[in-house]
């Protein structure tokens, strides 16, 4: 009898038995009081958001607004959030126009070829917006604004940490202090020439993001695609559970579909061209005395385009702080979420584990790249 259920127990783990989506969800947030609710975008998208409120009373001193990269969706960071959920910190996601369970249309997905979708990156920065906006508001309906979340803080990942740097600089006193992984910036080597030392773009992103298969014949096939492939090796398999069952993709005729369509991805990539000036703006009008900024980047790939953005966004940025996770890439908060909310923990909210805690910074058994 122990030695079939160790049998079981193994092969689950292997991904041979993944559990179904309703238990997925259930097993990731048993710790968290979750809300969802969406925000109406004045182009018609609608958002999906959760607040994760741990609380008995609803009061929390730190908020954290967590924004996802290009091509993923918010539950994705599911167990980054539960890491800092547990640290007591109230922590509010969405997934991003184009992404997981939000909307372009109320009726239907939006074309990808339709003229009206926005996808600029400052629109994304809009919509980061309306749903801190959203969520103040609804703490004053409720009566907690005077008890409520006082400092709200922004966690950002790639695109996400374009939105939370270029929201900061538009609406000064927004964060209390930014953390943004890796953000995402179009630098021309002519404007930044420190950009010369590490590969220039070509391409590839928005290629292999058409490329994607959309269609799989159920959950279970795409988790097990998936985790054979570059993502099974780059994400922890919590995070790439988050990304299978929890909107990335949706029930379709005969199967499941991808909620971001391929060319809704690439053409994110291809939008950063215009916004060459971003990072001059964002420089010239943060203020790191009043808002502390911290650059994250993954040093297992110093070579890459991403790398090189971070170290020359950190040093642009007067008064940021540039933090260097030796062992991690690009998909760094999703390949070890402990150690990087440990970062989250000290860089923003003050928390400040012993290094021999479990999730601390030495904590990352391998590379991940």
């Amino acid at each position: 009898f122990l030695r079939t259920r160790v049998r079981k127990r193994e092969k689950r783990e292997r991904g041979r038995t993944p559990l179904s989506r309703k238990r997925e969800t259930a097993f990731a947030f048993r710790r968290e009081e979750m809300k969802e609710f969406a925000v109406r975008t004045p182009d018609g998208v609608t958002l999906r958001c959760y607040d994760f409120n741990t609380t008995k009373n609803g009061v929390h001193e730190d908020g954290v607004l967590l924004l996802h990269c290009n091509g993923m969706n918010c539950l994705s960071y599911r167990a980054l959030i539960d890491h800092l959920t547990r640290r007591d910190a109230r922590v509010v996601t969405y997934d991003q126009r184009g992404h997981g369970k939000s909307r372009f249309r109320d009726d239907a997905t939006a074309r990808v070829d339709d003229d009206d979708v926005d996808l600029s990156w400052k629109t994304f920065a809009r919509d980061a917006e309306l749903v801190l906006e959203s969520v103040i508001e609804k703490d004053r309906k409720e009566g907690c604004d005077a008890n409520g979340t006082k400092k709200w803080h922004a966690v950002g990942h790639s695109l996400g940490g374009f939105a939370s740097l270029w929201l900061e600089a538009t609406k000064p006193g927004t964060f209390q202090s930014i953390l943004a992984y890796e953000p995402i910036f179009a630098l021309e080597r002519s404007t930044y020439p420190q950009m010369r030392a590490y590969a220039e773009p070509d391409g590839s992103l928005q290629a292999n993001a058409r490329k994607r298969k959309r269609t799989f014949k159920s959950f279970e096939e795409a988790f097990t695609s998936y985790r054979k492939g570059i993502l099974g090796k780059v994400m922890d398999e919590r995070s790439l559970r988050g990304y299978v069952y929890d909107g990335g993709f949706k029930k379709d005729s005969g199967g499941v579909v991808l909620t971001c369509d391929p060319e809704i991805e690439a053409r994110i990539y291809e939008n950063g061209e215009e916004d060459l000036n971003a990072l001059k703006f964002i420089e010239e009008r943060i203020d790191t005395s009043n808002c502390p900024v911290t650059i994250a980047i993954g040093g297992a790939t110093k070579e890459t385009y991403a790398y090189g953005v971070g170290k020359v966004v950190a040093e642009r940025i007067r008064g940021a702080r540039t933090l260097e996770f030796g062992l991690l890439g690009h998909f760094g908060p999703l390949s070890a979420p402990e150690a990087f909310g440990s970062a989250v923990e000290q860089k923003l909210l003050g928390i400040h584990p012993k290094y021999t805690d479990e999730g601390s910074c030495y904590g990352i058994e391998r590379s991940r790249l």
